[in-house]
């Protein structure tokens, strides 16, 4: 007499199982942080690659100066002139009580870009983000 039997395998859940439901969004986390640093690589701080290329690096380095000059003049009304002296077109500058705003225009290897700089207090809070000329 023959015997047949049914053998069904188990397969043992391991615990890297579910690693995906961490792994996915994580990357799509990382994905999208880095499409918005890579918009204004300057204004985030990260001049470097992957974000930034050799232009972005040249207008980091502007606007270094820019906010070292920023914080060394001694009025803030003083600034867009400052500023222009070290090379940098300034568009427009509006003088409030205690701050300054400014748009100016940097040429890098690229072309032009513009930037909008605020600068409050006595230089030490100096805010940018770039602008269409």
């Amino acid at each position: 007499m023959q015997r047949l039997a049914l053998v069904v395998r188990r397969i043992d859940p391991g615990p890297g199982r579910y690693r995906w439901l961490v792994v996915v969004p994580a990357v799509l986390l990382l994905v999208l942080t880095a499409r918005v640093v890579s918009t204004d690589p300057v204004g985030y701080g990260v001049p470097f690659w992957p974000f930034a290329n050799g232009s972005d690096r040249v207008e980091y380095q502007v606007m270094g100066r820019v906010t070292a000059t920023a914080r060394t003049s001694r009025r803030v009304d003083a600034v867009p002139s400052a500023v222009a002296a070290e090379g940098v077109e300034v568009l427009a500058a509006r003088v409030g009580a205690g701050t300054i705003w400014m748009r100016v225009r940097l040429h890098v290897p690229d072309g032009t870009r513009c930037r909008e700089v605020s600068v409050l207090g006595d230089g030490v809070r100096i805010n940018s983000r770039r602008v269409d000329c």
